[in-house]
C-alpha cells in the first residue's frame, strides 16, 4: 500500500480534509497533529505488503493507551516496522480445513466412488490456508469426472513442492486455480483485473467493457461474456 493510499484513508476515518495540492510531507503533519490531540487512539493497519515508516505516513509513536495493530503475511514486515508483539495465526486444523473444502466445493463429492480420498489429499495440500482452499475448491467445483480429480491432485503435488513460506504457498494455489482455467482467452480475462489498484471494488459492468474493449476478435456475444464474469 502506498503511503498516499494509507494518508488518505487514515485522513477519512479521523476527519481529516485535504484540499489536494499538499505534498506526502505536509500531510504527514496534518495527521499527526489531529491524532496527538486525541489521549489515545487505536490504529488497525489491515494486511501490509511491505515495511511502511509511520513518522512519513503521519502516525505518531502510540503513548500510554494508544495502540497500533496491523496484520501482515510477512514476519519481515513486522520486524522492520518493528513490532513489540507478534501474534501468528495457526492454519485451520484438518478437520476444519475440510470442511471448509467441502463447503465450497459442495458436499455432493461424498456421493462419488473413490473421490473422497482424492479430495481430502487436496484439500491438505491447502496446508490449511483458507484462502488457498477456497480458490481450489472453487476451481474443482461441480467437476464429477474422477480423473479430472486425480490429475488436478497430481498437478497440485507439483505445484506445492517448491513452496518457502505462507506468501508463496497462497502464490502456488492461486496459479493452480489459474491453469485450470484452461481457455486462454479466460486466463487473459483473469489477468486484466491486476489492471486495477489493489483493494479497488470493480463492477461487473466496467469488466465486461474493458474485455470488449481488448479482445473483441474473441467475443461471441455480449450475453456469453456477461455469464463468464458471473
Amino acid at each position: 500500500m502506498s503511503t498516499a493510499k494509507l494518508q488518505k484513508d487514515i485522513a477519512s476515518k479521523i476527519g481529516v480534509t485535504f484540499s489536494g495540492d499538499e505534498d506526502e510531507t505536509t500531510k504527514a503533519g496534518m495527521l499527526v497533529e489531529t491524532l496527538s490531540r486525541n489521549s489515545r487512539f487505536l490504529m488497525i493497519l489491515d494486511d501490509l505488503w511491505d515495511r511502511i515508516f509511520l513518522d512519513k505516513v503521519g502516525i505518531p509513536e502510540p503513548s500510554a493507551g494508544s495502540k497500533i495493530v496491523l496484520t501482515t503475511r510477512s514476519f519481515d514486515v513486522c520486524r522492520q516496522v518493528g513490532c513489540c508483539r507478534v501474534v501468528k495465526i495457526n492454519p485451520l486444523a484438518e478437520e476444519k480445513a475440510w470442511n471448509l473444502f467441502l463447503e465450497k466445493v459442495g458436499r455432493v463429492v461424498l456421493n462419488i466412488p473413490n473421490l473422497e480420498p482424492i479430495a481430502k489429499s487436496i484439500a491438505k495440500h491447502c496446508a490449511g490456508l483458507p484462502l488457498a482452499i477456497i480458490t481450489v475448491a472453487s476451481c474443482m467445483k461441480g467437476i464429477d469426472d474422477l480423473y479430472k480429480w486425480r490429475n488436478a491432485l497430481k498437478e497440485l503435488s507439483l505445484y506445492v513442492k517448491s513452496v518457502n513460506g505462507l506468501e508463496d504457498d497462497v502464490f502456488q494455489q492461486l496459479r493452480f486455480s489459474y491453469d485450470r482455467l484452461k481457455d486462454l482467452k479466460l486466463q487473459h480475462c483473469f489477468l486484466s483485473c491486476a489492471l486495477y489498484p489493489e483493494d479497488f471494488r470493480i463492477k461487473e459492468e466496467d469488466l465486461i467493457q474493458l474485455w470488449i474493449a481488448l479482445w473483441r476478435k474473441w467475443i461471441v456475444g455480449r450475453q456469453s461474456l456477461t455469464g463468464v464474469v458471473r
